[in-house]
């Protein structure tokens, strides 16, 4: 078929952005363009995700064709600003851009693609979504998931209806040594997310690449089968294949902890533990030394460097306890909270740690759970 378009650069660039997530073999994929009825629509898929959207642009000619997936997002970046022009000529396309056309360049066709219509998805488990707390949801359990783990569950963020209020949805992450869950308030049908589903790291991305673009909500949608999840706004359509893991009961590592936690200045503690951190060895580890009134960070390592700060605790009057605990985890956890003001439980030296995060978005909560490393063990999730 034959194809002759006439579009603006931003809008190609971003059609091409948008499908990235679908290239996972990206010397090998290649990208579908449709010019039909005024619009280019751009596609992508592989085996877990399908990516579609479309815009604006001249048709002169309809058509579609089938083009090298890196070559052509490469070149997408680089165009000259302005309109670009896109012409099939017998087996290649032409590609010209800039002021009078001065950019020119021929790339292959690709002769065998299948355009992939867009799947029809049945469901009736559906509910918009505010983009901006699916985005800081993602946000803050994302450091947690794995893209591989011995333990099959810590490769997936598990979202689901916490039983204790139904009106919040929460995203899990765990990679047996430490546990995020971050709870958003949301407007939703009864019927939305009877059942929890696990999604991949990968799937989380694609939902917070979209979240990036400014839209004020998306449309989350699950299969009637559980297989497909589906997120939409206006000419931007992904798909993703949901992960068969099954999720194991990690509320039952969650502690009760009951009296007051250690109240603490996030940004104050993320410069402390940056600072400290300088003197640490690969492990990264932080000793957390609470006494009266006071909390001592250090770290060492085996060429005789040693850091430490100690910072004030007003109100604190607790006994003696020194913490071990992965620094990495700690700056994970201060470098995306939006919290000014964080608190830390605990009972002794070897139970699992309890953070929260105070000053969050509207309709946010946060808790992170992070296993000392002189407790000998995980989370077991």
């Amino acid at each position: 078929m034959t194809l002759h378009i006439k579009i603006e650069r931003t809008l190609l660039s971003l059609a091409m952005a948008r499908v990235q997530g679908a290239m996972a073999e990206r010397n090998l994929s290649y990208v579908g363009l449709r010019a039909t009825n005024g619009r280019l629509f751009v596609a992508a898929a592989d085996q877990s995700l399908a990516i579609y959207n479309d815009f604006p642009c001249d048709v002169k000619k309809e058509g579609l064709l089938f083009v090298p997936a890196k070559l052509f997002s490469e070149l997408a970046r680089e165009l000259p600003e302005g309109h670009v022009e896109l012409i099939k000529e017998r087996n290649h396309l032409k590609i010209t851009a800039g002021l009078n056309n001065a950019f020119e360049m021929i790339i292959p066709i690709i002769e065998d693609g299948a355009w992939r219509e867009i799947p029809i998805v049945k469901y009736e488990n559906t509910a918009n979504i505010s983009v901006t707390k699916l985005a800081y949801m993602i946000e803050q359990v994302n450091s947690c998931i794995a893209v591989d783990s011995p333990r099959n569950y810590g490769t997936v963020a598990f979202l689901h209806r916490p039983a204790a209020d139904k009106s919040q949805l929460r995203l899990v992450g765990t990679d047996s040594f430490r546990l995020s869950f971050c709870d958003i308030r949301v407007d939703m049908p009864d019927v939305f997310l009877k059942t929890g589903i696990s999604l991949t790291k990968r799937a989380l991305s694609e939902l917070t690449r979209l979240a990036s673009e400014g839209f004020e909500t998306v449309t989350l949608s699950i299969s009637n089968d559980q297989t497909t999840l589906v997120a939409q706004v206006p000419n931007y359509q992904i798909f993703v294949r949901l992960s068969a893991v099954k999720y194991p009961n990690y509320s039952s590592v969650v502690p009760d902890i009951k009296q007051r936690g250690v109240l603490m200045n996030t940004s104050h503690l993320k410069s402390v533990a940056r600072r400290v951190l300088l003197a640490a060895d690969k492990s990264r580890v932080l000793q957390l030394s609470f006494s009266d009134a006071s909390l001592t960070i250090s770290s060492k390592n085996t060429a005789h460097s040693e850091g430490k700060e100690r910072i004030g605790l007003e109100g604190y009057h607790g006994s003696k306890c020194d913490i071990a605990i992965s620094g990495k985890y700690i700056t994970d956890i201060v470098g995306v909270t939006g919290a000014e003001k964080m608190s830390l439980q605990f009972r002794d030296a070897v139970e699992p740690i309890i953070i929260t995060p105070y000053g969050e978005p509207a309709d946010c909560i946060t808790k992170h759970i992070l296993v000392p490393i002189t407790g000998g063990t995980d989370t077991h999730a």
